[in-house]
Parts: C-alpha cells; structure tokens; sequence
C-alpha cells in the first residue's frame, strides 16, 4: 500500500515556515487522501471525524515537524490513532432499564473496574516509567514525540516504555493473583 500523498517539498516547507496560503493549500490537498485512508480504519460514522482531527492537528504541529520525508507516515499514522480511539470510545454501550433510565452493562462496569485498577497501579510507577507509558499508551503519542517532551533519547524511551508495560503486567498478574 502505498503511503505517500502528494505533498511537494516546497509547500511543505512554506507551511512549516508560516506561510498561511501554504497551510491551506497543504490541507485541501491531504484531504483527499486521509479520507481514502480513514475509509480504511475508521467506522463509517468516525471519518469525517477524523479527518477533520488529523487535519486540525497537521496544522497545530506542521512547524514542528523536523523531518519532511516523514511527513505522509507521520500523517497517516495519526488518522489511524484517531480513527483507533474513536473505534475504542464507540464500543462502550448503554443498556436501557425497563424505566428508561440507562443503567450500566455488566461489560462497562468491568471496563470501569479495570480501569480504576490500572489507574491505581499506574500512580505506583515509578515517574520516569510513568510518564513515558502514558505518553505513548494512553495519550497515543510517538516514540520520537514522547522522547522530544520527555528530553531523553529514543532508545531512553523505548527502554522505559518496555520497563514500564513489564512492571505494570507484574503488578496486575499479582493484583489478579489476590483476588483470586
């Protein structure tokens, strides 16, 4: 498949340097593409959706990007974490009463607890383990971008990310362990 979209590098470079027509220009011609793409990992309902986020977000981010060759993944791989977190607020459901009032469903309530429980054993990490996993696993940023906040090395963060994923699996298996 292929990846690309047809951005020139001059335009490109004229919206990083804030040129405001090149930003225009640069969104009405990635369009196009993202929705085809979109179509591809998004629910019918999420890709204007998500289309319209990843445009928004292009053009909060597009002076801070460093690398233009990355331009079309780094694009695409936003649309497919929006269209991701869309698919994951979407699938918890309501179960009407017989009154009409919704009550929750044995699935969310399950949902609600696991999450509480993975706050929890997320506030006992250590710091450093801490922030880069929820950088990356809950607010859905990159390898390089969590290391660029986090002002460390790549290698720093996916040696933390892995720590951190490893500690938190223990501690669940050992929270599911008592339970038991």
């Amino acid at each position: 498949m292929d990846t690309s979209l047809p951005v020139s590098h001059l335009l490109l470079a004229q919206a990083r340097a804030g040129d405001h027509d090149a930003l225009q220009a640069l969104l009405r011609l990635c369009q196009t593409d993202l929705r085809r793409y979109a179509r591809r990992h998004c629910h019918a309902n999420d890709i204007d959706e998500a289309v319209q986020d990843a445009l928004w977000i292009l053009s909060r981010r597009v002076t801070a990007l460093r690398v233009l060759a990355a331009f079309s993944s780094w694009l695409f791989q936003v649309v497919k974490r929006l269209c991701l977190r869309m698919r994951r607020r979407g699938s918890v459901e309501q179960v009407e009463v017989e009154d009409g009032h919704p009550a929750l469903g044995q699935d969310h309530r399950e949902t609600v607890d696991l999450r509480i429980d993975l706050a929890r054993l997320l506030a006992q990490l250590p710091p450093p383990y801490r922030e880069v996993l929820i950088l990356i696993d809950v607010q859905g940023h990159s390898g390089d971008e969590a290391s660029s906040l986090l002002n460390i090395s790549l290698e720093a963060t996916k040696s933390r990310l892995h720590r951190a994923r490893m500690m938190l699996r223990e501690r669940l298996r050992l929270q599911q362990r008592s339970a038991e």
